[in-house]
């Protein structure tokens, strides 16, 4: 086969139309050489061949949802992530098994001090008077009264509030508090709001809203789609920030670790943002960017944003210590960096019930390597 031929092979497996047998042909050069490193082609037949690659890859930054692993966009390492993003368009793993569309083991064999994705909610309530509770110790369908309301745990897991008809004299603020390591916890206020809280986040809320304005407070990361009510703005606050809306559907990334940018995404409605020192307004599929003043961003990928609420790790040109802060509050462990430092770039799809050297495996073919020490992650480059 020639260069021009072994082109519009690429070409054509990139767009499905492509033979049982020319498909199997592709994917063993692609797994030879992640494997190996080695290209059956010549130096500058390699050459010809990448813009090709190249047209592939951004194709599939830009493709639809679906597609699953994770590849460095960094030109040092351009034919391995080349090879993977070819690749991706397979299935969730085949970067790294070459076999299946399923689920396969991405690793051969699981570190003996491997640490598990969160398999169950750790999350607790701190009441107005200090007593805590776990929701773990609540069994399913159970209800703890507190005062002017009630709270029920269902069998899925969410967290219900429901007034009980009695007034009181003041608003009585919990606070629902997710440590890092527990799964994704959801929670609906008793004027129907819902709101999904991240691992490594908190929300204070009261019990039943009274007053004229719905107000609740929220670090780390929080999804709300806000009852609608004209009489009553539902704000959210965040140190200097607010947001205000009165029924709504957006994402707030207040994680103090990740940047000094505050994120405020929208998905439906309409919000305002509110700082000390200036305002802004966001449509759907904007985002507020939020320091010492608000920076409105346009055509935001909201699928990157939502990520974690529908159960993935998702990147879009991120860099590897941004990568690893989330990975890192997912799986409740310490990261620290040793060697070569240079900041690559990804992009792609990791599920998050992965162990996590699963999720690390992915890495390693993008030469980040790692060892795990109890709650330490040790973070190689080469």
């Amino acid at each position: 086969m020639d260069i021009k031929q072994a082109r519009e092979l690429l070409q054509r497996y990139q767009t499905g139309n492509i033979t049982r047998s020319e498909k199997e042909l592709v994917e063993s050069w692609y797994r030879q050489l992640i494997e190996t490193g080695e290209w059956e082609w010549g130096e500058g037949e390699k050459e010809q061949l990448q813009q090709t690659l190249e047209s592939a890859i951004l194709k599939k930054i830009q493709s639809p949802p679906g597609r699953r692993g994770i590849y460095s966009v960094s030109r040092r390492g351009w034919w391995v992530a080349a090879s993977v993003a070819i690749l991706i368009g397979v299935g969730a793993y085949f970067l790294f098994t070459g076999t299946s569309l399923q689920k396969p083991q991405i690793v051969q064999a699981k570190l003996p001090n491997d640490v598990h994705a969160p398999q169950s909610n750790r999350a607790l309530i701190t009441l107005a008077n200090g007593q805590q509770i776990y929701l773990d110790s609540i069994s399913d369908g159970s209800t703890v009264s507190e005062g002017t309301g009630k709270l029920v745990k269902l069998s899925s897991g969410e967290i219900v509030y429901r007034a009980n008809g009695i007034s009181g004299d003041k608003m009585e603020y919990n606070t629902l508090s997710n440590p890092r390591g527990s799964k994704v916890i959801n929670m609906l206020l008793t004027d129907g709001t819902r709101v999904w809280l991240n691992a490594g986040s908190s929300l204070s809320y009261p019990v039943v809203f009274a007053g004229n304005t719905r107000e609740v407070a929220v670090t780390g990361e929080a999804y709300f789609e806000v009852a609608h009510d004209k009489s009553k703005q539902f704000i959210v606050h965040n140190g200097g920030m607010d947001v205000v809306v009165t029924g709504t559907h957006f994402n707030v990334n207040a994680f103090e670790d990740d940047d000094n940018n505050i994120k405020v995404t929208l998905l439906e409605g309409s919000v305002k943002i509110k700082t000390r020192s200036s305002n802004g307004s966001l449509k759907p599929g904007q985002q507020a960017l939020v320091h010492n003043d608000v920076r409105i961003v346009s055509d935001v990928n909201v699928e990157n944003v939502m990520a974690w609420k529908n159960g993935y790790f998702q990147f879009d040109r991120a860099g590897l210590h941004s990568v690893l802060k989330q990975v890192a509050r997912w799986y409740d462990v310490e990261v620290v960096y040793e060697g070569n430092n240079e900041e690559r770039q990804f992009v792609g799809e990791i599920e998050r019930d992965l162990s996590l050297s699963e999720v690390l495996r992915i890495l390693e073919v993008n030469k980040v390597s790692f060892t795990i020490e109890g709650k330490k992650l040790i973070i190689k480059q080469d």
